[in-house]
């Protein structure tokens, strides 16, 4: 769902809250319109934070001399050079089979995990498109 979206969606429910709890109120059960309120804060809080973090984004390009790794929401906020050479994949399996996985890029002892937000199956697509991309390139 798209932000705008998700304020139309935010909107409607407030404007349904809102008036039942000032059918509430004119009844004079007035306690029911803060608790009304607090409630659509708390949703579009929530809703906010969640669109947030889907708007995360990862790019790494290779060529014959550098892998680059570019994290961000709108543009990248993060960068990160590697040696072509030196670049390996890992995967590392799940240690208990209830968490995920891990899929990072090694080069010159450092690594940086790619595909946090990737399932085990598009974690392991990925890791296999990056090896045959490394192993092309060099």
């Amino acid at each position: 769902m798209s932000w705008r979206d998700t304020k139309i969606f935010v909107a409607s429910l407030a404007i349904l809250s809102v008036g039942i709890g000032i059918v509430f109120a004119l009844q004079g059960l007035w306690i029911i319109l803060p608790f009304a309120g607090a409630e659509i804060l708390a949703l579009g809080g929530a809703l906010y934070w969640i669109s947030i973090q889907t708007r995360v984004c990862e790019v790494i390009s290779i060529d014959e001399k550098c892998v680059r790794i570019e994290t961000g929401r709108d543009r990248a906020t993060q960068s990160h050079e590697l040696q072509t050479a030196w670049t390996s994949v890992k995967l590392y399996p799940p240690a208990p089979p209830t968490q995920h996985g891990r899929l990072v890029m090694r080069s010159k002892g450092k690594e940086y995990e790619v595909g946090a937000f990737l399932n085990e199956d598009e974690r392991k697509s990925l890791a296999s498109s990056i090896r045959t991309a490394l192993t092309q390139s060099i």
